[in-house]
């Protein structure tokens, strides 16, 4: 840099001009005065600090981007998983409830274990879930609603149960109290929570896959300056290079190009994620839904004796929406389309085959009890005898054979979801560490390279 020429400055007092002058005045007196060696100190000075500053915007960016997809991989997402099992394990307990009030005093054994195994999965998820909340407000007021209503649906169903084998006709309305609190409270505060946590990591993603505009702002005003010091030394000094110099904009230049391709690889895996994890997850789950409501319509109809229309126009309804092409949802299509791979599909068509025969069976089932045969209504749909004959082709183990291949798929596109969305967050590892190490050679380099500058004036 070439030695300024002119009288010394001097403070003008009054107005910016004077001002700014002030301020001048001040830096270059840290520094010592206005010859070349000040000069170079306070070169020196700027690029280190916008080196610095670069690096400590980068460990901010990652180590934010870090936090957002691991909250998306350890709490969102398995929170979400969690909202949909705590609704099919009540779903499920409500329609082995109705199923065993159906079989009365031949309920059998494992009627109970199954009830009372939902109930408790239902509990520990609930548990599970308030650990991993966080600040989604949503999920906790709705964890709230079903560990209070929790209680009473229990008491209710054991009510029913005790009326029941005493063949008490009030065991019929404790049976359908209940279930009509499973339907209008409970699993509305499960679904609830299951779309906001669904909400939540569509936001989560959608921040991480933007770009980290103020890093690489604070990476290019790094260049720039850096940049700028160089050619002011190569005017000054006729010198092209100075190795201190470019090794400090190299530090800077490869951060941003590690940054970048550690941002555009998170950013495809969590797209990927979504488009072939996430996604078909959320599709199989509705399909799951809604298949839980129709059964738990199915055997509420039989349950109200004679007062079952509404019930069995929900059934209708729900089992039109995974198969019924003029509901214009098709979920199990929706379902197969948007399947992983050949394993996954495989799955939806398997399950799609079992609720065309859960759906004739249901039929039958109607048709029976419309001409008065009660009976064999029940009989149908969760199997025992009708007209001296047991029947085995029932509802209920079409309906069981369905959703256990739901659910085979649904872990199926989850493990994909998973394995992809680790993928992104494990793109960003180093980062930071390795950010940090860059930016701190830059720095070294910087010092070197005005130190030995300095070194021509001793």
């Amino acid at each position: 840099m070439s030695a300024p020429t002119g009288a010394a400055v001097r403070a003008v007092p009054g107005g910016r001009r004077g001002r700014a002058r002030v301020v001048a005045s001040a830096v270059l007196g840290i520094v010592g005065t206005g010859s070349p060696p000040a000069r170079l100190r306070l070169a020196g000075l700027v690029m280190t600090l916008v080196t610095v500053l670069f690096g400590a915007v980068l460990a901010v960016s990652v180590h934010e981007r870090q936090t957002a997809a691991r909250n998306l991989a350890e709490q969102s997402a398995p929170l979400s998983a969690d909202a949909a099992e705590i609704y099919r394990s009540l779903a499920d307990a409500d329609a082995t409830a109705a199923a065993g009030f159906l079989r009365g005093v031949k309920a059998s054994h494992a009627d109970r274990v199954s009830y009372e195994a939902n109930i408790r999965t239902a509990s520990r998820l609930l548990t599970k879930a308030s650990a991993r909340t966080g600040e989604s407000f949503a999920a906790q007021r709705q964890i709230a609603i079903l560990n209070k209503e929790l209680p009473d649906y229990n008491g209710l169903v054991e009510a029913a149960r005790s009326a029941n084998r005493e063949n008490k006709p009030v065991g019929n309305s404790y049976m359908r109290y209940a279930s009509e609190q499973m339907r209008s409270t409970m699993l509305p505060a499960a679904e609830d929570m299951y779309h906001a946590e669904t909400r939540r990591m569509a936001a989560i993603r959608a921040d991480t896959a933007e770009p980290p505009w103020a890093t690489y702002g604070a990476g290019l005003l790094a260049l720039a300056v850096i940049g700028f010091y160089s050619y002011r030394l190569y005017l000054a000094t006729n010198r092209l290079l100075n190795l201190g110099l470019v090794a400090a904009a190299a530090a800077v230049l490869v951060s941003l190009v590690w940054l970048t391709v550690s941002h555009t690889t998170t950013r495809s895996s969590l797209e990927d994620s979504e488009a072939r994890g996430s996604a078909s997850v959320q599709v199989l789950t509705q399909a799951r839904i809604a298949g839980l409501k129709a059964r738990g319509n199915e055997n509420m109809a039989l349950v109200a004796r004679g007062e079952g229309a509404a019930h069995s126009r929900e059934f209708d309804y729900w089992a039109g929406a995974m198969d019924d092409k003029d509901k214009g949802q098709r979920l199990m299509q929706r379902s197969e389309q948007q399947a992983e791979d050949k394993i996954g599909r495989r799955l939806v068509v398997d399950a799609w085959a079992e609720l065309k025969d859960w759906k004739k069976q249901h039929v039958q089932a109607r048709k029976q009890d419309d001409r008065g045969d009660y009976e064999a209504a029940v009989a149908r749909t969760i199997g025992g005898k009708a007209d001296g004959k047991t029947v085995s082709d029932t509802t209920e183990r079409s309906f069981a054979a369905m959703d256990r291949k739901l659910a085979a798929a649904v872990a199926h596109e989850w493990k994909q979801f998973q394995d992809r969305a680790e993928n992104g967050r494990g793109a960003l590892t180093g980062l930071p560490v390795g950010g940090s190490v860059l930016c701190l050679l830059g720095v070294a380099g910087v010092v070197l390279g005005v130190g030995k500058r300095l070194s021509e004036y001793q």
